[in-house]
């Protein structure tokens, strides 16, 4: 099932349809819209009667998670029953289960990260009973700031909210707590500027690496490594940047090869896919460069692992030459 179909089931059952009811997986790499979904749920049931049935269980046994499930509501429509970190065992012999748990019964089985295809929970329920929370885009992301900006009582224009997510990252419980300091910095009824995110918000570790290879790129390699050392030396694990680093640089890679093959440059930035913002960074960049010299650079961040892993230098060592050597 669809993130916003369960959402929207959720809300026609609080509304007095009977929706919602029997065992639903939330899995998926977005954790925040999956906690706000237990929350919701959990809400279904009168708060009066809350305390008696909604229950939560921790690295249950497959027995115990029945024995809630089959326990009648007391004095509601409804009983809640959220089960967390389920032990691999107990999995198992609940997918057979969980296709049977009584209308009267709304259990979440909530898993962290995504399942797997092979999962017996998964396999049980799905598709319309596997909900998964798929990691938000650009345009959910700023459509999310735009409408918690309102809430908060600032203004957010387009550019600015994209700038925020580009700076924050995808991590929706991220972008809401970054949004919440820059909001309280401005104060209500005034407007989010970018001089206010500057001063608010510490960048996403892919946006100041994005950052760094746009300094490297345009020759000025004394204040990119001057960057790259104080990302060190604030405790940036140097394999991860490199990883970045080789990410970036083989997404050029891949725009270049497009543009080369005749592909307009509105098409590249599309078929990058991600953010759009970087996208279009990447493809024009890419222009700017010799396919041979982002091979290069691509074998270069690429080696970084494997000189440590050999034992031939350590890791800020190695990420350190192959920038001097690819800059």
């Amino acid at each position: 099932m669809e993130e916003m179909r369960f959402f929207e089931a959720i809300r026609r059952s609080a509304a007095g349809e009977a929706c919602l009811s029997g065992a639903y997986l939330l899995h998926g790499e977005e954790e925040y819209s999956k906690e706000q979904a237990v929350r919701q749920t959990a809400a279904l049931v009168g708060e009066a009667m809350r305390a008696l049935n909604v229950q939560r269980l921790d690295r249950p046994a497959a027995a115990d998670v029945q024995a809630a499930c089959e326990t009648l509501p007391f004095f509601d429509r409804c009983r809640v029953v959220i089960v967390r970190e389920l032990p691999a065992e107990a999995e198992a012999a609940l997918a057979a289960y969980a296709p049977t748990v009584p209308e009267t019964t709304i259990l979440l089985l909530v898993q962290r990260g995504t399942a797997g295809k092979a999962s017996p929970l998964c396999k049980a329920l799905a598709p319309e009973r596997a909900v998964e929370f798929l990691r938000c885009d650009e345009a959910r992301g700023t459509a999310f700031l735009k409408k918690r900006a309102a809430a908060r009582g600032v203004t957010l224009s387009p550019i600015v909210a994209h700038r925020l997510f580009d700076m924050a990252g995808p991590d929706m419980a991220a972008l809401e707590s970054a949004l919440f300091r820059v909001a309280d910095y401005v104060g209500p009824g005034n407007a989010i500027t970018e001089e206010a995110l500057a001063a608010c918000i510490t960048p996403s570790v892919e946006y100041r690496v994005f950052d760094l290879l746009t300094l490297l790129l345009a020759g000025n390699r004394r204040r990119g490594i001057a960057m790259l050392q104080a990302m060190l030396q604030s405790g940036e694990n140097a394999l991860g940047l490199a990883s970045f680093l080789e990410g970036r640089v083989k997404q050029m890679l891949s725009a270049k090869l497009m543009l080369a093959a005749g592909m307009a440059e509105p098409a590249a930035i599309k078929a990058l896919g991600g953010n759009a913002y970087a996208a279009k960074k990447t493809v024009q960049a890419a222009r700017r460069c010799e396919e041979a010299w982002l091979r290069r650079a691509v074998r270069a961040f690429a080696g970084v692992d494997a000189q440590v892993k050999q034992g031939l230098l350590r890791d800020t060592d190695a990420l350190l030459l192959a920038v001097l050597e690819v800059f």
